[in-house]
């Protein structure tokens, strides 16, 4: 266990791996915690692993329903036995393979596991898909992550939604949360929310 010498904290090895490992998932709820007040509607989550950020964000009452996608059969199996709830379904599959009409995408540390990341925005456009919700590291990690394809900047993100308006961005700890919303949305409405100033 960590104590006190004097000025230094006395820790050992296991005890630093298991905060750590603490810390990166406290990070995934925070960051779902921190977009589920921006999604409302039909709201598709990608790559939603265990189902842990779904159910987060399936309580916000302005939230309809949420499809959450992933292409681990265990994952989604796992979600539906730890984290079901009326208005989410768990589904197994891909970008390549989710079609219907969604109000919300949220994609959050997803796009840099990607073979082919314009898989992504192509899923905006078949769906229809008129907000987006993006997360990725902000930050190298393509040379210790065995995982990660790929290191992106804001502007890739920028133009991998080219089409789109980005109106929000956040760096939180190691990641970086942009929101979207589709330039040409003819007959689209956005939720009533107030940007501006009270007059008095």
């Amino acid at each position: 266990m960590k104590k006190k010498e004097m000025e230094r904290i006395v820790i050992d090895k296991a005890n630093i791996d298991s905060i750590e490992e603490d810390i990166i998932i406290r990070r995934g709820i925070e960051r779902y915690m921190y977009v589920r007040q921006f999604v409302y509607g039909n709201v598709l989550d990608i790559a939603c692993g265990e189902g842990y950020g779904s159910y987060l964000m399936s309580k916000n009452p302005d939230v309809l329903k949420i499809t959450s996608v992933d292409r681990s059969e265990k994952a989604i199996a796992d979600a539906k036995e730890n984290f079901s709830r009326e208005n989410i379904e768990y589904i197994v599959g891909s970008p390549e393979t989710v079609n219907g009409k969604f109000d919300v995408l949220v994609s959050l540390e997803t796009v840099e596991h990607l073979s082919e990341p314009a898989v992504l925005k192509e899923m905006t456009v078949r769906c229809d898909i008129p907000e987006v919700i993006i997360s990725f590291p902000r930050k190298k990690t393509t040379h210790y992550n065995k995982y990660h394809l790929w290191d992106f900047t804001k502007e890739d993100i920028l133009r991998l939604f080219e089409g789109y308006e980005c109106y929000r961005v956040y760096d939180i700890h190691d990641s970086t949360i942009m929101n979207f919303v589709r330039i040409n949305r003819s007959g689209y409405t956005m939720p009533k929310k107030y940007w501006g100033r009270m007059s008095e």
